[in-house]
């Protein structure tokens, strides 16, 4: 059991006090997330991120599995990972990446799997504006 899942199993048990979640958000940032990448995709000019997160898009939401271990990514990809590339990116700097209409999977596939919507990653790009470090990581 990773800090991520212990604190979202507190958040849960709270039923949302906005104290938990504050402490899930928070560790959310501060993890070096995993994010499955596209092997095969290159960046189209040289402004372009070097690398295509995958994604799965279902009506008009998109899905972007990311994990807090190298290890839930493997068991996740299986006999594919092989076939994919990672990106290992602060929480910070994934949610600063991330897009409108896209929800957040953490840890797809594990007892304490959490999928961050597009309001709540509105939320979390405030919080990252709003504390701006100059370094990589978000004071607690």
């Amino acid at each position: 059991m990773t800090e991520l899942d212990q604190l979202i199993a507190a958040a849960f048990d709270s039923e949302g006090k906005q104290e938990q979640v504050n402490k899930v958000y928070l560790s959310l940032l501060n993890t070096q997330l995993y994010l499955p990448a596209d092997k095969q995709a290159q960046p189209i000019t040289p402004d372009d991120e070097p690398f295509v997160p995958l994604y799965t898009k279902q009506d008009e939401h998109y899905f972007m599995p990311v994990f807090d271990t190298k290890e839930r990514l493997e068991t996740w990809a299986g006999e594919y990972f092989n076939q994919m590339d990672y990106v290992e990116l602060k929480g910070w700097d994934v949610i600063r990446g991330i897009g409108e209409k896209v929800y957040l999977c953490l840890n797809f596939g594990t007892p304490y799997y959490k999928e961050f919507s597009p309001d709540e990653v509105k939320r979390l790009k405030t919080i990252v504006h709003r504390l701006s470090p100059p370094d990589e990581s978000i004071m607690h």
